[in-house]
């Protein structure tokens, strides 16, 4: 069934908000220098990626996270990164989860999209955080490489609990949804 652009619309905006939502369930604590933030957005992030698609899914995740960004001093200044890195996160998940016709129904193809989006962000993240200690911070290289190999492995572990998260959320919410027939 073809949706809408309303309905598409008024679905991205629901998820922008929950986005928003989950982002704010976090803590952040102090890691090689910097500050990580282990909160529920990029769940709900690939989520929106695999419920509506790359382009509503990465709009919803994009813009739900840049009011995130707004909204807190600490990372107001990350504002244009947030915005294209949770874009492309979930627009990733999503290409992948409607490759070949599947429409965000297959379990495989919504696992690997979760697993693609998420290390196409954990990368993107990764280099901004070496090009900002080389070149604004004016770090040493070796200094700068190290606390960017540090962020990658809290990240490798902060997606391999994003990711079974959506493996075990995904269905449950489709089944909610198809009983309200809203997917």
């Amino acid at each position: 069934m073809k949706r809408s652009s309303t309905y598409n619309l008024v679905m991205a905006s629901v998820m922008a908000a929950f986005v928003l939502l989950t982002t704010f369930l976090g803590i952040t604590i102090p890691v090689g220098g910097t500050n990580m933030t282990f909160h529920l957005g990029n769940i709900t992030c690939l989520l929106a990626g695999i419920f509506l698609g790359p382009i509503y899914g990465g709009f919803a995740s994009a813009i739900g996270s840049a009011i995130f960004d707004i909204l807190n001093p600490m990372y107001i200044s990350s504002l244009p990164f947030t915005f294209a890195f949770k874009f492309l996160m979930a627009f990733v998940c999503g290409t992948i989860a409607y490759s070949n016709n599947k429409n965000g129904e297959d379990r495989i193809y919504n696992i690997v999209g979760a697993i693609s989006g998420s290390l196409v962000y954990m990368i993107l993240r990764a280099i901004k955080a070496l090009v900002i200690n080389l070149y604004f911070l004016n770090m040493e290289p070796l200094t700068a490489l190290l606390l960017m190999m540090s962020g990658l492995v809290v990240s490798l572990i902060k997606t391999a609990f994003t990711v079974g998260a959506v493996a075990v959320l995904f269905p449950i919410m489709r089944e909610k949804l198809n009983g309200r027939n809203l997917q």
